[in-house]
């Protein structure tokens, strides 16, 4: 009989960007306590390093690294730094965005915050993922990425969040597709949390407004970055091991009518 006590991470090592706060850390957290060690990567090498140590004073095996995931060569010494630490790479989890400004209509956009949203989700998500691919062949390994359902439903007044979340999603259907022979299999999550910074304005909202944002979802709760992190460690576990190419709205079925 299996053991259900078993870590399913046990021996693995994730990278997870964007972890020193709100959804990264969740999932650097719960992978950590599936046996995982963890990379905690973040712009904020504070954040980073406070998260890693607490960590460590759990028990648990987490280096800090300082990065901006816009720049190739950072992303490349944040791998090296890990593999050097840790022996090896089965898990690659981007969850880095730039958040200033999300909000701007498709006619208020310009070059500046659609680049910046490009430099920091778009292509974080594409170095780290091309920057990994030898070391995850070798373990058969795990990407997750972070989409959004401001992509999915072309959410008004946020445009160049949503461009970059779709491009996100089809750079997760490429992958998938040229790195399943290899045994490496890729997938988006679409979250809906609102106990993370980037959602903190939820924290003013009275009993009867939260309860009645609830209310827009099958569900009738909001969700949490634990509800997050715990379907990014089924992911990159082996129990969705015949899944690849897939997104998963982890959003208490609030887009349950998207279309996607």
């Amino acid at each position: 009989m299996p053991d259900k006590n078993a870590q399913v991470l046990a021996g693995k090592v994730a990278v997870i960007t964007g972890s020193g706060g709100g959804i990264g850390r969740a999932i650097a957290e719960a992978m950590v306590r599936e046996g995982a060690a963890v990379t905690i990567v973040d712009i904020n090498g504070d954040n980073a390093a406070k998260v890693a140590a607490q960590i460590q004073e759990t028990g648990g095996r987490a280096l800090a690294v300082t990065c901006d995931v816009g720049d190739r060569a950072q992303v490349r010494e944040t791998l090296r730094r890990t593999v050097a630490e840790f022996g090896s790479l089965d898990i690659l989890v981007n969850n880095a965005h730039d958040l200033r400004e999300v909000k701007t209509t498709l006619l208020d956009t310009d070059d500046e915050h659609l680049l910046r949203s490009l430099r920091s989700g778009l292509f974080g998500t594409f170095y780290f993922m091309q920057e990994s691919y030898p070391h995850l062949k070798n373990t058969a390994g795990a990407v997750v990425n972070i989409g959004s359902a401001a992509g999915v439903r072309g959410l008004a007044s946020y445009y160049s969040y949503a461009v970059t979340k779709e491009a996100i999603r089809a750079t997760t259907r490429a992958g998938a597709n040229e790195w399943g022979p290899d045994g490496i299999r890729v997938n988006t999550i679409c979250p809906a949390a609102y106990d993370t910074p980037s959602m903190s304005h939820w924290k003013t909202k009275s009993e009867e407004e939260l309860a009645q944002a609830a209310s827009f979802n099958p569900l009738r709760r909001l969700g949490t970055a634990d509800d997050i992190a715990s379907v990014a460690v089924f992911l990159a576990g082996p129990a969705a091991g015949y899944i690849t190419g897939h997104t998963l709205m982890v959003d208490g079925g609030s887009t349950i009518d998207a279309g996607r």
